[in-house]
């Protein structure tokens, strides 16, 4: 009986299964078997194999997607935000340990937003350039010290204990990463990385955001180029969405509405946010899976209306519509759709409450104008914010 009870405890885990999102009308749900941005996904179901072509999305059907990392990271200017740690560098590269792999991976300073070398303060706001010891005329490298204290200069290399800085005014000097909490990079030199052709974002389980080009299956994992660094190879246990971004699908936070309107229930009114809620937060909602946190989509408040040119350029619009998961735990609203001026018959929207949020499958084939309407609920704007996740157009 051993060599058997060995051999179940040594077996490889089963492969997650993923619900597949494309451009025609099926999401069929199985184990993920073939990748190709351009060809699309193959999905093994219990019944038979299915093709997606012209992959817009794909997530796990049994977790939802985990919060931003609360760890000692690093955030790239292109969404990258990886847990890990600083193991040196030179004047042009950093290399970064992330969790998710057992090398340094050498990447480019001026790529970098922010490193964290401690766990950010609970009250830190989600994008770098909120950071309020980072601001600051002219820009500038900013170091903040573990005591609170912030020195404002040039950052011109690591090694692997220290950094060399030079401050306003003062000679060069190194500063032992040991002193650091945090290394904010001049925003006036900072680039964003991206291809000209469709990209993918990866979530992964500890919270992971990673941007790929070229990825690809293989033995029960997905092998991709890291726009900000090397070759990896991740398993898909650790998966738990990829989006497509470039691709099939328009994100509306990556549109300007054609007019956008704000009434505030008493005074000013809360402005809309892109890839946000209206107060700056991640986009988090209730899913019958559990509280997930999405990085698409439109953070939203009572009264807001905005209306988006379609051209009849695309098929469908899609979302997953509800109250935010920390700050619309007692809120209402009345969220509706129009498509040419026509109201679409969505009853779990007209009276949104805190609950799993609602997804929204809206046929614009032909349509030229698409218009998103949360107005006032019963008491008012109270606890009404209303997150649009993965608001997408697709083609």
């Amino acid at each position: 009986m051993l060599p058997l009870v060995l051999a179940l405890t040594l077996a490889a885990p089963e492969p997650p299964s993923f619900i597949a999102t494309g451009t025609g009308d099926e999401t069929p749900t199985g184990q993920l078997t073939a990748l190709s941005l351009k060809l699309g996904a193959q999905v093994k179901t219990p019944l038979d194999t299915k093709i997606i072509s012209g992959l817009i999305n794909l997530r796990r059907a049994d977790i939802p997607p985990p919060a931003l990392p609360v760890s000692a990271q690093l955030i790239t200017a292109g969404g990258d935000r990886l847990p890990g740690a600083v193991n040196g560098g030179d004047a042009k590269v950093i290399q970064f340990r992330p969790t998710i792999s057992d090398d340094d991976w050498p990447i480019a300073l001026d790529s970098i937003a922010a490193v964290w070398l401690v766990a950010p303060p609970a009250d830190t706001p989600t994008d770098p350039a909120r950071y309020t010891w980072l601001a600051g005329t002219p820009p500038r490298d900013v170091l903040l010290y573990r005591n609170g204290d912030v020195a404002r200069g040039v950052l011109s290399g690591f090694t692997d204990t220290a950094v060399t800085f030079t401050p306003g005014g003062a000679a060069a000097r190194e500063v032992s990463l040991k002193d650091l909490a945090a290394i904010g990079f001049n925003p006036r030199f900072v680039r964003v990385r991206k291809p000209k052709e469709a990209f993918a974002h990866l979530v992964l389980t500890d919270g992971t955001r990673l941007n790929v080009t070229e990825p690809a299956v293989k033995e029960n994992a997905i092998v991709a180029k890291a726009l900000c660094g090397p070759a990896v190879e991740i398993p898909l246990t650790r998966i738990v969405s990829l989006d497509v971004l470039q691709g099939s699908a328009v994100y509306l936070s990556d549109l300007k509405p054609k007019k956008a309107e704000i009434v505030g229930f008493l005074g000013d009114g809360w402005t809309w946010r892109a890839d946000r809620t209206v107060r700056g937060q991640p986009l988090r909602l209730l899913t019958k899976e559990g509280e997930g946190t999405f990085d698409k989509g439109l953070g939203t408040h009572p009264k807001t209306v905005l209306t988006y040119d379609l051209a009849g350029k695309f098929t469908r619009f899609e979302a997953l519509v509800g109250l935010d998961a920390a700050t619309g735990k007692r809120g209402r609203a009345d969220v509706r759709i129009r498509v040419d001026g026509k109201e679409v018959d969505l009853p779990a929207l007209k009276s949104l409450v805190a609950g799993p949020a609602v997804p929204v499958r809206v046929d614009v084939r032909g349509a030229k104008e698409l218009v998103l309407v949360v107005d006032f609920g019963p008491a008012g704007d109270v606890q009404a914010d209303v997150n649009w996740a993965d608001a997408r157009l697709v083609e």
